[in-house]
């Protein structure tokens, strides 16, 4: 896989390395985020064991890291001797291991060998506490099943709680990285691109074969062989077992029942316990809790929820639903008539990008990004009215406070939106008397660009621009 951005990243497991003494690093995200890749980078010309776990017995788990560690201590015994257990095995490891010798000992999908042995932490626990944490060694755990590494590896309940010297959490590309995988392609199509695989490694590589996003759409996603299809569905079931709850939750929200109130109706469950399940969700970083960016997150009620990754929200709102016409090869067709919606949806895509663009382009001006939306009374119509606004950024130190509006079109109205949108920013209570207020619309293009203090249009070739640069 081509290695592209990770400078972060790399740095981090640089400054780490140089440390004296013993280091251990817990890398873990989902998977197909590039995990591997950089693990390969970080120790190209280091002195170094790696170990891909797989999902198998401890018999064989054993066999082949034994045989790992045996070339590089150039170790007979070890290679040829059988173990009984990981017990057996790190007993041994312990009155042969280098003490001086600076080496990273890499094991990538960790997760697996504890899935297969609950106890493997306590294991590794005592061989760290007696052998590595004595010696020279760089230990990297990695693993793509998020719930496993929380729970049995970073929790204050797992054995291991305490010794590591640091954690990354792997996500995928932003968009200004993803979109170096995506050459040959216009910026308007790596907008597609983004907004239907988001930023995972592996899902970036496979752009590349593909002529078109109509091309790559019904390839990889509306056939039945195609990459993206039981991808979806593979994600869930590696994390939870009641694989149909969650597929159903998700589902709801990415039909836009976003409160718990609309996804329990949605689901057929009582709201306490789709909350719960909602928990487990965002505690593995499929789904985020949304609320007002000017409220307060852990004391506002009645927040909302979204499918934190593009994938999984372009695979529950146009794949699942057809999963029975793509398997009696119809996919075609059902993405024929799918086609308006994807469009459509590609708005939606279109709001978090622009986020995506504020938070790049004014993190040294603003420290909360979000969205808003509230109610506000009609006195005409008479009855409560929602008001919703797609963008506000927030100075909380100068008083300061920029609305964003999106509109996924060319030759939009600029004084017309902007007019709207002082209109919907209007109801926004926040520090009203004494902010100072900035705006900005975002859209493919601009029918006629407007002078006006503190208001700045953002078209296409300005993004491009920006995420390009």
């Amino acid at each position: 896989m081509e290695f592209i951005g990770r400078e972060y990243e790399i740095s981090h497991l640089e400054k780490e390395y140089a440390a004296k003494g013993s280091r251990f690093v817990v890398i873990y995200g989902r998977r197909r985020v590039g995990k591997t890749t950089l693990i390969e980078r970080f120790i190209e010309k280091k002195d170094s064991a790696y170990y891909l776990a797989a999902e198998e017995k401890d018999f064989q788990q054993i066999e082949e890291f034994k045989k790992l560690l045996s070339r590089s201590f150039n170790d007979e015994f070890l290679g040829s001797n059988t173990f009984a257990d990981w017990k057996d095995l790190f007993s041994y490891l312990g009155k042969v291991w280098p003490k001086e010798r600076r080496m990273v000992l890499a094991i990538d999908e960790v997760t697996f060998i504890i899935r297969s042995n609950p106890s493997f932490p306590s294991y590794l626990q005592k061989f760290w506490d007696e052998t590595l944490s004595r010696s020279n060694t760089f230990l990297i755990l990695s693993g793509s099943l998020v719930g496993i590494i929380l729970g049995s590896v970073l929790s204050e309940s797992s054995p291991l709680y305490g010794r590591r010297t640091s954690q990354m959490l792997l996500l995928p590309y932003n968009l200004r990285d993803a979109i170096k995988f995506m050459r040959g392609f216009g910026f308007e199509d790596k907008l597609r691109f983004y907004g239907a695989i988001g930023g995972v490694a592996k899902y970036l590589t496979l752009v590349k074969d593909s002529d078109s996003f109509a091309g790559f759409l019904e390839d990889k996603f509306f056939t039945k062989e195609g990459f993206f299809y039981p991808e979806g569905l593979f994600l869930i079931s590696q994390e939870v077992k009641e694989v149909s709850t969650y597929v159903d939750i998700m589902k709801a929200i990415s039909f836009g029942y976003t409160k718990l109130s609309e996804i329990a109706s949605f689901c057929g469950h009582e709201p306490k316990k789709t909350s719960s399940y909602l928990d487990i969700l965002v505690t593995l970083g499929l789904v985020k809790r949304m609320v007002p960016v000017t409220e307060n997150e852990k004391k506002f009620r009645g927040g909302t929820y979204e499918i934190n990754d593009p994938y999984l929200r372009f695979w529950h709102r146009f794949i699942y639903p057809n999963r029975s016409r793509i398997e009696m090869r119809q996919g075609k067709e059902a993405m024929k008539e799918a086609m308006p919606e994807i469009r459509a949806y590609m708005g939606r895509v279109f709001e978090r990008i622009c986020i995506e663009y504020a938070q790049s382009e004014l993190s040294g001006s603003f420290q909360k990004f979000g969205k808003w939306w509230g109610d506000t009374y009609d006195k005409q119509e008479k009855k409560s009215l929602a008001v919703e606004i797609d963008i506000v950024a927030i100075n909380e130190v100068e008083s300061t406070v920029l609305f964003g509006e999106c509109k996924w079109q060319d030759d939009a109205d600029a004084a017309g939106i902007l007019t709207i949108l002082r209109e919907k920013a209007s109801h926004v209570e926040w520090r009203k008397d004494i902010r100072k207020e900035r705006y900005m619309i975002f859209a493919k293009s601009f029918k006629k660009k407007i002078e006006e203090k503190d208001v700045v249009l953002i078209d296409l070739k300005a993004m491009e621009k920006a995420f390009s640069g």
